[in-house]
């Protein structure tokens, strides 16, 4: 083989790969061909104003709710050691476990007229009409920001215990107070961290569809949902998706000028020791942690166990919803898991080449992108083929599990990407050098050396994305076949009528395996 096919081939195989998990945005743009005045009409009048002003603010809002929480408790688990910090620093990740939509269904539960928080609130002589409203923006804002903040928590926390104490003890000496240095020295010096969990909270925020449907927020995602299901136009589903892709494309541009030349201190600077946080400073950041984990985690799941305790005699059957989630599950997370590993071993053949690297990172962009867009865009596709080739409408690929492997494959192939290739940097070249050398084929290579040493990367990989792919409700909504329901797509019927009760079973397993990133995250902090 010459030295010009040798390089060639791993570059064509490699966007080989990736080209068809871009399609489905790309070809967004080929709905622009299709006109639909009157319902852009519609859209304009009535949707839009409202939809955009939402998200803006929705994103606003959660930016800051995240953010501080986020920085707060990193920071003084980072620096300081305050009562029950060892039990905080990964209580505080739990939240991370929970759905959106299932802790938006919970509070509004809570919240409901008859609910637990306005029957007190009544109690305490306050009037009715001075409670706080749960279903509005703000609201939605402070539920997503409870399930997110941990993105910004794990993220700045890692930088902080990388930055050593050399920054504080310049500023200290220059004269400044314990604050004023974290502003000036400590802050600054993390912003490539806080300012890459602060993309990864505004993309989830901006992707949300569960939430601000139960809380009845209308944004650009539930726009897009409308627009297809409610106004029976694909076109301009897809034409709106387009803006939506514009959108992420901004918060990435943003993401990326916001972290500037900024780099983290290196991994040879030793934490400095952590200063005891006793008396009433240390008290009040475990009292606000607790408060955080509580309204986080400990209630949503308390809540889901009493109403399941409550209707233990008429549980909701979800054998067939559960069977179908690990089904569907299943494949997504071994499709994600086969392109993720090909991807990985065409980088390693054509190690340093920048067009292969290239396209691996290309293929996963689409978990930058909201599951409605993708949703859109794998329907809008598949529709076209059928069109183009008659053959395949036979098949039924646009109202089958295709369409929604397609868009799961898409939107969750950087999660499966990221662990893959961090397993292959720990993978030793001299091993794999050695069998080579000595004759073994690389197919036997891959078998008997390299998926054996992989082996704990690989399952990591395969359990985050059957964990996302379990928890994603906009596409398997939108997509899936006729009365084939999910766990998520269950509870979002139940909450939609408002039957939290109902809800809370099927919310409770969802939870159960919600668990299991937030247990390896923590096992590998330790």
């Amino acid at each position: 083989m010459s030295a010009a096919l040798r390089t060639a081939w791993p570059r064509l195989l490699a966007w080989a790969l990736a080209l068809p998990l871009l399609l489905p945005a790309f070809w967004l743009a080929s709905a622009f061909a299709v006109p639909a005045p009157e319902v852009w009409s519609h859209l304009l009048a009535q949707v839009l104003p409202a939809a955009v002003r939402n998200t803006l603010v929705l994103l606003a809002l959660v930016a800051v709710f995240a953010l501080l929480p986020g920085v707060g408790f990193a920071w003084a688990s980072a620096r300081y050691d305050y009562p029950g910090r060892r039990l905080f620093d990964w209580a505080l990740v739990l939240p991370m476990a929970l759905p959106g939509y299932v802790v938006a269904f919970v509070y509004v539960g809570l919240a409901d007229y008859a609910g637990p928080l306005q029957t007190t609130w009544r109690g305490l002589g306050l009037p009715a009409a001075g409670f706080p409203e749960l279903r509005s923006v703000p609201g939605a804002a402070a539920v997503l920001a409870l399930v997110l903040y941990p993105y910004v928590f794990l993220i700045v926390r890692a930088a902080f215990l990388r930055q050593g104490s050399a920054a504080m003890d310049a500023a200290r000496s220059l004269g400044h107070g314990p604050l004023s240095a974290f502003f000036r020295a400590a802050l600054p010096m993390a912003r490539p961290a806080w300012v890459a969990g602060l993309s990864l909270v505004l993309l989830e925020a901006l992707a949300d569809f569960g939430a601000v449907s139960v809380l009845g927020v209308d944004t650009l995602t539930t726009a897009i949902y409308k627009t297809w299901f409610g106004l029976y136009s694909l076109a301009a589903g897809a034409q709106l998706a387009c803006a939506m892709v514009a959108l992420v494309a901004l918060v990435l541009v943003l993401e990326r000028l916001g972290r500037g030349r900024g780099r983290h201190a290196g991994r040879a600077l030793v934490p400095p020791p952590r200063r005891p946080l006793r008396g009433w400073r240390g008290l009040a950041v475990s009292a606000l942690a607790l408060g955080v984990v509580a309204l986080g985690f400990l209630v949503p799941v308390a809540q889901l166990l009493a109403w399941s305790w409550q209707s233990r005699a008429a549980l909701p059957d979800v054998a067939a919803p559960a069977l179908n989630t690990g089904l569907l599950a299943a494949m997504a997370a071994g499709l994600v898991l086969a392109i993720s590993l090909a991807f990985a071993l065409l980088g390693r053949r054509g190690a340093g080449d920048r067009v292969v690297r290239a396209a691996g990172f290309t293929a996963g962009l689409g978990y930058a992108v909201p599951g409605t867009v993708l949703a859109v865009g794998a329907m809008w596709l598949l529709v076209a083929a059928e069109r183009a080739w008659p053959w395949l409408s036979g098949l039924a690929l646009s109202s089958s599990l295709v369409a929604v492997l397609l868009a799961l494959s898409v939107r969750f192939l950087r999660v499966g990407h990221e662990a893959t290739e961090s397993a292959f940097q720990a993978l030793r070249p001299s091993l794999v050098e050695s069998a080579r050398v000595l004759g073994v084929p690389a197919v036997e290579r891959l078998r008997r050396i390299m998926l054996p040493l992989l082996r704990p990367g690989l399952v990591a990989a395969l359990l985050l994305v059957l964990v996302e792919t379990v928890k994603e409700l906009p596409a398997t909504l939108m997509l899936r076949p006729f009365g084939w329901d999910t766990l998520a797509v269950r509870i979002h019927g139940y909450t939609t009528e408002g039957l939290w009760a109902q809800a809370a079973w099927p919310a409770l397993w969802l939870c159960a395996v919600g668990l299991v990133p937030v247990w390896w995250l923590v096992r590998q902090q330790r």
